[in-house]
């Protein structure tokens, strides 16, 4: 889990969920995907085999996204190749890190060890580590709206525009967007459970593994479409304000491991009860279980 603050007075959690809580996350309407992705038990999930592999991998990444970043920023948001790239990446770090490997030669990618298996980043320093759709989403949260719009507005923001965000914001709910293209996932998850327990073949960690990767995969690409929709709802010169500064937010991170050993365990018994595919489709339609 990593944890990415957002100064002054900003922080939410990375894109990755809590483990065991994940599919109990609100799932209500999915604006901005066309087709809810079904969970794939032969996908795996990016590993990495060795840190001098990895680092060829970020650094050539890096080089493009800072390129990018500097040329035509927009596509931060709206470039959703670029996006799945740093989520693979970041993914790869996050999961070296959950099984206790050794990152020391990570160190110039900007990840800098605290001594306690958890590791933290400079976003100033690393702009290619920092998720820019979770940056527009905590700038425009409740406790940081009225702020923002402040800031928006010393930058050109004119009433018309303004009153184009607070029309989004109402009629897109960014929480909901990310999660419910999860329910597939789920359901497609506990069903390759229920097939491995009826074969008496036990569950391989893969299969968890590449269940969170897909879920937190689908919330973050529909993060990613509700901010490249909302910046698509502006003119040139509005879309730069908003980039501009979401940009200059001063940010660091820490990734710090989550524990695996706990989460597998306790997941498998959540996805095994009875009623779970009841409750995760009550959930997705808004009702109570």
């Amino acid at each position: 889990m990593h944890v990415t603050s957002n100064h002054p007075g900003r922080q939410r959690r990375s894109r990755r969920p809590s483990l065991v809580v994940m599919w109990v996350l609100a799932l209500v309407g999915l604006a901005g995907i066309a087709q809810a992705a079904e969970f794939d038990e032969k996908l795996k999930a990016p590993t990495m085999k060795s840190t001098a592999e990895f680092k060829i991998q970020a650094q050539a990444f890096t080089k493009k996204f800072l390129e990018i970043r500097e040329a035509t920023p927009e596509q931060l948001l709206t470039n959703a190749s670029l996006a799945k790239q740093q989520f693979d990446l970041a993914w790869q770090v996050q999961q070296a890190i959950d099984l206790r490997k050794p990152l020391d030669d990570l160190g110039e990618l900007g990840f800098v060890s605290r001594g306690d298996g958890s590791y933290g980043i400079d976003m100033d320093a690393h702009p290619e580590w920092l998720e820019l759709p979770g940056s527009v989403i905590s700038a425009l949260l409740p406790d940081n709206l009225e702020n923002t719009i402040t800031g928006l507005v010393q930058r050109g923001f004119r009433p018309a525009d303004v009153a184009t965000l607070r029309e989004y914001l109402a009629r897109h709910d960014y929480n909901g967007t990310a999660v419910a293209g999860s329910l597939p996932v789920s359901l497609g998850f506990s069903r390759s459970v229920k097939k491995n327990d009826a074969a008496k073949q036990a569950v391989p960690d893969s299969l968890v593994f590449s269940y969170w990767y897909q879920r937190a995969r689908v919330r973050t690409e529909a993060e990613r479409t509700w901010a490249a929709g909302l910046l698509n709802s502006f003119d040139a010169q509005r879309r730069r304000a908003l980039l501009s500064l979401v940009m200059e937010i001063k940010a660091s991170s820490t990734w710090s491991p989550d524990d695996i050993a706990t989460g597998i365990p306790e997941l498998l018994a959540m996805v095994r009860k009875p009623d779970y595919e009841q409750r995760a489709t009550a959930e997705a339609k808004g009702v109570a279980p």
